[in-house]
């Protein structure tokens, strides 16, 4: 059995307004003791298999219309690091439903795409890791693709330039931050924002 789902809904289970990108890392509710930073390889080469920006764009807002999954998300070499900025243990949801990190692109030739997909309807349950004091946990990103289990949003550069990275991850912790909605068991409901990750797309040679 399948459902369609909106991602940014289902974000918004989380949290309605911690979206969006600024210059420094945040979480909401504030205070968290959370931080989520991107790091990696910063410079790529323009590869839009021989389309032109305005093919590529038609192609990915046509399939996103369709509620099809777009083209292939470009490959990346990345990783979002979790820090636990408390001076004690906290333990952080990674995997699971509950947990959603969308990676959204902005600059002049950005595309970001989430169709309205299907899954199937089976709930997988969160699963957490405890992060000592001080210490980080890092996930791989290999390609900008995001979203609800990893599949329902995707971000392309469709010309060389100057572009910026955010992470948003739909999280919860433990013991559950001042502020934080019920995510039962001990743990409250947390959206960590990344500070802008600058990203630099040259001409393919």
């Amino acid at each position: 059995m399948v459902r369609a789902i909106l991602p940014v809904a289902l974000v918004a289970l989380f949290s309605a307004g911690a979206s969006g990108a600024d210059d420094k890392a945040k979480s909401d509710p504030p205070g968290a003791h959370l931080e989520v930073t991107i790091t990696g390889k910063a410079k790529y080469a323009l590869d839009l298999g021989g389309a032109t920006a305005d093919d590529f764009t038609r192609a990915v807002r046509a399939a996103e219309k369709a509620g099809r999954r777009p083209t292939a998300a470009p490959a990346v070499d990345l990783t979002v690091e979790i820090k636990n900025t408390a001076d004690k243990p906290v333990t952080v949801w990674i995997g699971g439903d509950p947990v959603v990190l969308t990676l959204t692109l902005k600059g002049k030739g950005a595309v970001n795409a989430a169709p309205a997909l299907a899954f199937t309807e089976e709930f997988r349950s969160p699963r957490g890791v405890e992060i000592a004091a001080g210490k980080t946990h890092s996930i791989p990103v290999k390609a900008l693709q995001s979203g609800y289990r990893g599949a329902a949003h995707w971000a392309y550069w469709t010309a060389a330039g100057d572009y910026e990275l955010t992470a948003t991850l739909a999280t919860a912790s433990s013991p559950a931050p001042k502020g934080a909605k019920d995510a039962m068991e001990g743990f409250g409901r947390v959206t960590l924002t990344s500070a802008p990750f600058k990203i630099v797309i040259e001409e393919k040679k």
